[in-house]
């Protein structure tokens, strides 16, 4: 019976004990999920785009971490200056203290990324050479810099309603 309580005293407990504080070590590092929530979550591609901004909410990130927002490219669609694999940065922010974060499309984001316009010499927009996105569902990811924490969602791209 002795050698039991020996047993019990330098392996066992000291085992549970070991494996209580890797669990919580666990937890810690997965904090809680991360969450994305897009608006509007349908949009078609207009010039209102520039006015009311596709925007993106976010939280269960680390505070005051910075957030990447990327549009997964479907596989097939090719985008200048983007290697097929690749996902397309169109947003950036910083959670606030409480790990929560906004933040939207800037002009240029939805000019090179939805729109795919061409660049004029004097840097402006042509939407000669414009070749918009297909419409479709596409998968947005919000990724936290220093947790690698990844909340998920997608913007449904549709077309433009019939004129009458």
């Amino acid at each position: 019976m002795r050698i039991f309580k020996v047993i019990m005293l330098f392996v066992i407990i000291p085992g549970l004990a070991l494996g209580a504080i890797s669990c919580q070590t666990l937890k810690s590092l997965t904090g809680p999920k991360a969450t994305l929530v897009i608006a509007p979550a349908e949009v078609f591609l207009s010039p209102a785009l520039f006015k009311k901004p596709v925007t993106f909410k976010g939280s269960g990130f680390q505070p005051k971490e910075m957030i990447s927002v990327e549009m997964v490219l479907p596989s097939g669609l090719k985008m200048k200056g983007i290697k097929e694999g690749e996902d397309v940065g169109i947003a950036f922010a910083t959670a606030n203290e409480k790990g929560n974060f906004t933040a939207a499309m800037a002009p240029t984001a939805t000019l090179n990324w939805f729109f795919q316009v061409g660049w004029t010499p004097l840097l402006r927009p042509n939407f000669k050479a414009a070749k918009p996105i297909p419409p479709g569902v596409y998968k947005i990811n919000a990724t936290g810099l220093d947790s690698d924490r990844v909340a998920t969602s997608t913007l449904k791209i549709v077309p433009p309603p019939k004129k009458k």
